[in-house]
């Protein structure tokens, strides 16, 4: 995961978070900006997830114990950061090319692993993460990078279970 897991620690936005007037519908775990976080959004998250702990060789927590709600919220934190990224682009008129994403992607591949393909997809079977999802990181990066200190902070609802730890 060395290769990879910088580009995955995409602290994305700050100020998330306080006191909001948005209601959280039902079958969604989160409201930023106005934009629902769906329950099946978190799942997918938290199938990736676990595909990385059995990669590793690791055990995913059982629902309904500590571990799992921590990986819950946290999911649910990155999916929100993510939605508010993109909002943001959009209002900045930011957008990211596949094309950009494809030269990352290279950019990656030669600095990380010599270029080595192989090296690559074997890093991904170690880890469990998919190119898709890989992708998806340097997209994030990149838009990160283009909005840099002009996002405005988000309003953030989350429906009870799903709020990040110390945000009372």
């Amino acid at each position: 995961m060395r290769g990879i897991a910088p580009l995955l620690a995409v602290a994305v936005l700050a100020g998330c978070g306080g006191h909001s007037t948005q209601r959280v519908p039902p079958g969604a775990v989160a409201v930023v900006d106005g934009q629902a976080i769906t329950r099946a959004a978190l799942a997918a998250e938290l199938a990736r997830t676990k595909l990385a702990y059995s990669a590793k060789g690791q055990a995913f927590p059982a629902r309904g114990t500590a571990a799992h709600d921590r990986l819950e919220r946290a999911a649910a934190a990155l999916l929100v950061d993510r939605e508010h990224l993109e909002l943001e682009a959009e209002r900045l008129g930011i957008s990211v090319s596949p094309g950009r994403v494809d030269a990352a992607l290279r950019r990656l591949k030669q600095t990380r692993f010599g270029g080595n393909e192989e090296a690559f997809r074997r890093q991904l079977r170690a880890t469990g993460l998919t190119e898709a999802g890989v992708r998806q990181a340097l997209r994030d990066q990149l838009l990160a990078n283009a909005v840099g200190g002009r996002a405005r902070p988000a309003e953030v609802t989350y429906a009870r279970g799903f709020e990040p730890a110390g945000s009372d």
